[in-house]
Order: C-alpha cells, then sequence, then structure tokens
C-alpha cells in the first residue's frame, strides 16, 4: 500500500477538520452540508486506517526480516571464528563473504523499515489529530441543531401566542363582539318579558299598585282578627 494513497484519504478526512465551524453554519442547508463532510471526514479516517493497517503489517514483516539476519549473521559469525581456529582460512573467507552479504541485506532493510516505521507513526498521530477535530465538529453540529430546534419553537410559539399590538386589538374586538351580542340578547329577553306581561294584566295591575289604588293591602288574617276583636 503507497504511502500517497493513504494521505489521499487523510485529505478527504481533513475536509472535518474545519476549526471555525460555527461560521459556516449559517442555515439548514449548512448543516446538512457539515454532516456530510462530517461522513466523509470518517469515512476518509476508516480508509486511512486500514491502509495504515497494511503498512504496519509490511514494518512488522521487515522487522523479522532484520532478526532473522541477525540471527544468521551470528551463526555465520561463529563459523568464520571456528573455521579460522581449524587453520582453515578458505572456509573462513567464504563464510566471511556470506556475513558481508548478509550485512548488506540487513542494513537495506533497516533502513527501510526504520523510514516505514517513522511514517507509520507520522500517519497514526495525524489519524488521532483529525479524530479529535471530527469528535469537536460533530459536538458544534450537534450545538447548532439545538440552536435551530430553539429558533423553530420560538417561532411556533410565538405564532401560536401573538403578542403585538394588532394582534391584542383583534382578540379586544372579538371580545367587545361576544358582549354585545350579550346585551342584544338580554336586551331582547327583556322586551320579551315586557311582552308577555302586557299580554296577562301583570303590567296593569302594576301600575294600580304604583298608583295606590290596590286596596288597603291588609290580608285576609287581619280581617279575621279584626272581626273577632269587634265581636268582644
Amino acid at each position: 500500500m503507497a504511502l500517497g494513497n493513504i494521505f489521499k484519504d487523510l485529505v478527504t478526512a481533513i475536509r472535518g477538520g474545519v476549526s471555525d465551524v460555527g461560521e459556516s453554519i449559517v442555515d439548514s442547508q449548512a448543516l446538512r452540508i457539515l454532516e456530510q463532510e462530517i461522513r466523509d471526514a470518517e469515512d476518509g479516517i476508516a480508509t486511512a486506517k486500514q491502509s495504515l493497517s497494511k503498512l504496519k503489517a509490511q514494518e512488522i514483516k521487515l522487522s523479522r526480516q532484520l532478526g532473522d539476519l541477525n540471527t544468521d549473521i551470528e551463526d555465520y559469525t561463529g563459523k568464520a571464528r571456528a573455521a579460522l581456529e581449524q587453520g582453515n582460512e578458505a572456509l573462513a573467507r567464504k563464510i566471511a563473504e556470506k556475513i558481508a552479504e548478509l550485512s548488506d541485506s540487513k542494513n537495506e532493510i533497516a533502513s527501510h523499515q526504520g523510514e516505514l516505521s517513522s511514517q507509520v507513526d507520522k500517519i497514526y498521530s495525524i489519524i488521532q489529530q483529525r479524530e479529535k477535530q471530527i469528535e469537536k465538529n460533530k459536538i458544534e453540529l450537534q450545538k447548532a441543531k439545538t440552536i435551530e430546534d430553539l429558533q423553530k419553537t420560538k417561532r411556533a410559539v410565538a405564532s401560536a401566542m401573538p403578542t403585538n399590538n394588532s394582534s391584542a386589538k383583534r382578540v379586544k374586538r372579538a371580545m367587545d363582539r361576544v358582549k354585545k351580542r350579550q346585551e342584544d340578547f338580554d336586551n331582547e329577553s327583556d322586551a320579551d318579558q315586557w311582552m308577555a306581561d302586557m299580554e296577562t294584566g301583570a303590567d296593569l295591575d302594576a301600575q294600580i299598585a304604583s298608583a295606590g289604588l290596590g286596596g288597603s293591602g291588609k290580608s285576609a288574617a287581619d280581617d279575621i282578627l279584626a272581626s273577632l276583636k269587634a265581636g268582644k
């Protein structure tokens, strides 16, 4: 897996690393765009991690090869000493040539392994930074959504419960109309009662009583009591 491909994935991930998130969130469309960018960034991070894992596997493989080469070099070095002790310099030279060959391979692999290990660590550090930034952006996005929901709620409340002067005037006019209808109903009821009184003579009796022409106002009990007193 080429290092260039990983950095390409990280470039995608960096799109989700904008620090001034609050400035870019101006409406619902901006929120949707930011959500998509965060998803793209997370996808980029996931792809970069997969690639990094493969690179780490290569680095581990090189480390094992280095270990094997060191073991072989130590083994051949011991054999070369043994050959010299036996006075077999020709064999010792051949073994020395083998050791030199193994050492060249070791140096080449060690250089490659060291460079790869450094790049793996660097990329891993970048991934960690991007993940932290994405998490921050998620928090900012959630804050923005909350603010948007609050604004929607306020608009809904304002629409359902108008508090401006024109609305108050409309309510007062409606109440005045209700009161007027009640007064009209009461007036009509009084008129109906007046008409009924006129038809039954109740009004005439009231006028006679008012003029003091309705008799003494004594009850039958008063008349009986007066009669009893007179019979004594």
